[in-house]
């Protein structure tokens, strides 16, 4: 093998550190490898893995969605985090560093885009414009596969609602906007609030 190849190859390497970036989503489990229970951050390496398998059940059973580019929307969701190996995670209850959430994140797509293999870099720069544009209807999808992972993800852990503040209406303000054009996502985002509600979640 040219060596030149295989040094393209190990840049690989870069998207492996997504598994390192800790996220403000709690992830609760037990390694019986290790007989040991870890309450941690879920890594941002583990929404991305939750979204595609999130996305795969909308695609197969929704046929709102049936018409859509499979691969790219899967890709879309590949890529969309990336940036957050130069930026690190913003949650959303970090209201301050979100002002210039999107500034960072459009200084630091270049600079990773350099240190990933030849051919993966523009990838990288194509799908994070049209994800962040929304100017697919793929991209419309995968953003709203964002959102909804997140709200299925904490469904596992109801002290992180109410008691951190997480009450019908901010989780409206924050998530609703993404799910409004689709009357898929709308249905199960409705549906998802009175699970909550129901459920109290929003309790204090």
């Amino acid at each position: 093998m040219n060596p030149n190849h295989f040094a393209n190859f190990l840049q690989v390497l870069e998207f492996y550190k997504l598994k390192q970036i800790p996220r403000n989503s709690s992830n609760h489990y037990y390694d019986e490898k290790d007989n040991v229970s870890y309450q941690r951050r879920e890594t941002t390496a583990e929404h991305v893995f939750s979204c595609l398998k999130l996305a795969d059940f909308f695609l197969t059973t929704e046929p709102e969605f049936a018409n859509l580019d499979t691969l790219k929307s899967y890709e879309l969701l590949m890529y969309h985090d990336d940036v957050e190996i130069v930026t690190r995670d913003t949650g959303i209850s970090e209201r301050k560093k979100r002002l210039y959430k999107e500034q960072a994140e459009l200084e630091a797509i270049p600079i990773l885009s350099q240190r990933l293999p030849t051919g993966l870099d523009k990838k990288l720069l194509d799908y994070d414009f049209e994800y962040r544009t929304k100017i697919s209807e793929e991209s419309k999808f995968a953003n709203g596969i964002d959102k909804m992972d997140s709200l299925v993800h904490e469904f596992q852990y109801p002290l992180d609602w109410g008691p951190k503040g997480f009450d019908e209406l901010n989780v409206r303000a924050w998530f609703q906007p993404v799910f409004e054009y689709s009357p898929t996502f709308i249905k199960y985002f409705e549906a998802t609030i009175q699970h909550l509600e129901s459920q109290g979640y929003f309790n204090k």
